[in-house]
């Protein structure tokens, strides 16, 4: 019997997760639960793990699946590989890289910030001056695309710095980044990178995973830090034999094959290359609307796309109107942004006419609200 996609009429969603999900997820999360012991499933999350490797950009790294959400994530990173009382290098710039580093701090750990203004991209030499000033530090929390500003932070250049700089560990948030450019895990010398399923993977939400280096899985081996679920050693031993620690949310790990057979057989050059083309037209469409970037533009996302509205616009009566004259689903920005930014989400099953049509219900949205002001 042929199944009906689950989708609704003209629906453009582009929030910055979660994100449409294409045609072949939608089939696999119909398919009947099996036994998450045995063979039928381990096949599976062997071919995800190994197919998830390829995104991280790892030969090296171990591939940790935990059912949670992305936040799960930074926290699973902190517990396995802070102590209490460990010193922390957090660079924030933007709402969740404050939020990593306010999970280091939960944590017991003593955060020293390295405070950027939202919309700009971490620097590098300012990572340096920080290191060299703060002395030893147990680790560094980066932020790749920082989703609340729509930065895309310079992870290769920031990674040098602190290899160069420091035997920190190097924990990375790649929650909107992983699969919607490249990460190149091993070749940048990271220790431990997030994402989330609902994001540029292309599946429902349900599954944080996260990739660790041999240096990350020998620190959590040898780490006092009390924990259970989120254990990194344990979990690692479980995926070597082809499972999970705990019952995984087996629906979204059948979507997520998928997803990434699609990617891969899209090719993940192509992949990385049709985001970059995408978020280069949504920005060009609003800017010609009359919106100013908020991004860095010499850093600007391939995720997500964020912009400034003019005072006379609120960014709530915008997002409202899109949704219900339109069927356009956006973000708007994030505590004191909260109605002076926009935040179109262009990561995962995203095509041109997406862009079109969003770029066309924001200028005809905006033009009425100007109107009206």
């Amino acid at each position: 019997m042929t199944r009906t996609p689950r989708t609704s009429g003209s629906r453009n969603l582009r929030v910055s997760g979660p994100t449409p999900l294409p045609e072949p997820v939608l089939e696999a999360l119909g398919e009947q639960m099996v036994s998450h012991r045995g063979e039928e499933f381990r096949r599976r999350l062997r071919r995800v793990v190994a197919r998830l490797a390829q995104v991280f950009g790892t030969r090296e790294g171990t591939i940790l699946p935990f059912t949670a959400s992305g936040t799960g994530g930074l926290e699973a990173a902190v517990l396995n590989t802070l102590a209490p009382g460990d010193s922390v290098l957090a660079v924030r710039c933007g709402h969740f890289g404050e939020r990593f580093a306010e999970v280091a701090e939960c944590y017991g750990a003593e955060v020293l910030p390295l405070d950027v203004a939202w919309g700009r991209a971490a620097d590098p030499d300012d990572l340096r001056r920080a290191l060299r000033t703060h002395g030893p530090v147990a680790a560094v929390l980066l932020t790749h695309c920082e989703t609340s500003t729509g930065v895309l932070n310079p992870l290769a250049e920031l990674a040098a710095v602190v290899r160069a700089e420091s035997p920190a560990l190097v924990l990375v948030d790649g929650v909107s980044s992983v699969g919607a450019t490249a990460i190149d895990m091993d070749r940048l010398g990271l220790d431990v990178v997030i994402t989330a399923s609902q994001k540029a993977l292309m599946a429902p939400p349900g599954l944080v995973v996260l990739a660790a280096s041999r240096r990350a899985l020998e620190v959590s081996e040898r780490h006092c830090q009390r924990r259970y679920y989120f254990d990194f050693p344990k979990m690692a031993e479980a995926v070597a034999e082809g499972t999970t620690t705990y019952t995984p949310a087996m629906g979204v790990i059948y979507g997520l094959d998928a997803a990434l057979e699609q990617m891969l057989t899209e090719g993940l050059d192509q992949v990385f290359a049709r985001h970059r083309e995408l978020a280069a037209a949504c920005r060009d469409g609003l800017r010609e609307l009359g919106f100013e970037g908020f991004a860095d533009p010499a850093h600007a996302s391939p995720s997500v796309t964020s912009v400034l509205l003019p005072p006379e616009l609120s960014a709530s009566d915008i997002r409202s109107r899109l949704e219900r004259e339109h069927e356009v689903f956006i973000a708007q920005g994030r505590a004191h942004l909260k109605e002076r930014v926009l935040r179109v989400g262009h990561m995962g099953n995203v095509a041109r006419h997406h862009i079109d049509h969003l770029v066309a219900a924001v200028a005809a949205v905006a033009a009425s609200e100007r109107a009206l002001s």
